[in-house]
């Protein structure tokens, strides 16, 4: 797959719905990229607010942005999926509307692929910040720069942490290669995509900074619900077992850990429902643990646990209480390599700004 043109186009594609001012901040962190190449294409899900206005303002100016709104909306999966197929350009990235490219994001991936031209996908790191400005992780800071061959990548991903897709840069060909993205799989899709992906074919990484994922209130990964990994992630987790092109040795070690990492989500999430009086995913949780994953002990501590809360509501405050001491036990062991995080990356939180 070596690059024929030397300047590719590519597409950014960026699903939005009901966050203009957001938006404008994405579209301008593209559009001052420093490699010019490229569109953006906005695929909104039937907003109906100042979406519309907002992205033809820039199509006014800028004939690289382009808008496609839906009628109904379709729920985010699927408007990322269509978003995703309807790409035809030979490169393309996904940028959610509350994210933020760093300028040199297009220019450092696409040099990945110059030098690995194998590659299917050419990653960058992502810096995870708080809508604040305090920078909170980086996902790939434990991987080593160059190329990941299969099933190398998702070995990386299983046994570190999987790159934030709003860093990587993708060829097109790895919509058809890994199969599109699983709409079974729901909260998880983009890493089982990249699972999926890295597991068969081989993939590039920089730790050079792509990209600014943003940590706030209204973002689903600060919102807890249930449906954001269950049953989403047994389908992702089945998705890689199933596969027999990857060898068996490395289906069974994804399995372990991912099913071990899943379990005790679920549990914490259980727990976290007691805290939050939605006695009904404690139940829901404590069935999965129960049914699914054979553990009964568990899930009769934690169902017992549910009963108690409903007939005597003030029975949840141990559970709260315990939860904040261990939020702030755990801040308190990482606050040390945050701090390390913040003075390496903390510069680059002025983009919030575009």
């Amino acid at each position: 797959m070596v690059v024929q043109n030397p300047n590719p186009l590519i597409t950014t594609i960026i699903p939005t719905f009901r966050r203009p001012k957001l938006l404008r901040r994405a579209i301008n962190s593209v559009l001052r990229q420093t490699y010019p190449h490229f569109q953006i294409c906005v695929f909104d899900n039937a907003s109906g607010d100042e979406t519309g206005p907002v992205v033809a303002e820039f199509a006014k100016t800028d004939s690289r942005v382009k808008y496609h709104c839906r009628r109904e909306n379709i729920g985010p999966g699927l408007n990322f999926a269509y978003a995703m197929e309807s790409v035809e350009t030979p490169y393309f990235s996904v940028l959610s509307d509350d994210d933020v490219l760093l300028p040199s994001f297009y220019q450092t991936a696409l040099a990945g692929f110059e030098r690995w031209p194998e590659a299917v996908c050419s990653v960058t790191a992502t810096v995870q910040v708080y809508s604040q400005g305090h920078v909170h992780s980086v996902p790939i800071s434990r991987w080593k720069p160059g190329l990941y061959r299969p099933p190398e990548g998702m070995l990386a991903m299983v046994k570190y942490s999987h790159p934030e897709w709003t860093s990587v840069l993708f060829r097109k060909e790895a919509i058809q290669m890994a199969g599109g993205l699983d709409p079974e799989t729901g909260g998880p899709s983009d890493l089982d995509f990249e699972l999926r992906l890295a597991a068969r074919y081989p993939i590039v990484v920089s730790k050079q900074p792509g990209a600014l994922f943003v940590v706030h209130p209204e973002g689903c990964s600060s919102t807890p619900d249930l449906s954001l990994f269950w049953p989403g992630g047994a389908k992702m987790i089945r998705n890689l077992v199933q596969d027999e092109h990857i060898p068996a040795e490395a289906r069974a070690y994804a399995e372990r850990v991912l099913s071990a990492r899943l379990k005790s989500v679920l549990t914490a999430y259980g727990l976290g429902s007691l805290a939050r009086r939605n006695l009904d995913d404690a139940f829901k949780v404590a069935e999965v643990l129960g049914n699914h994953y054979g553990l009964r002990t568990r899930a009769r501590l934690l169902r017992a646990a549910a009963s108690a809360c409903r007939l005597f509501p003030p029975a949840r405050y141990p559970v709260a209480a315990v939860r904040k001491l261990r939020s702030s036990l755990r801040d308190a062991t990482l606050a040390p390599r945050r701090r390390q995080l913040q003075q390496r990356y903390g510069a680059y939180v002025r983009y919030l700004d575009f």
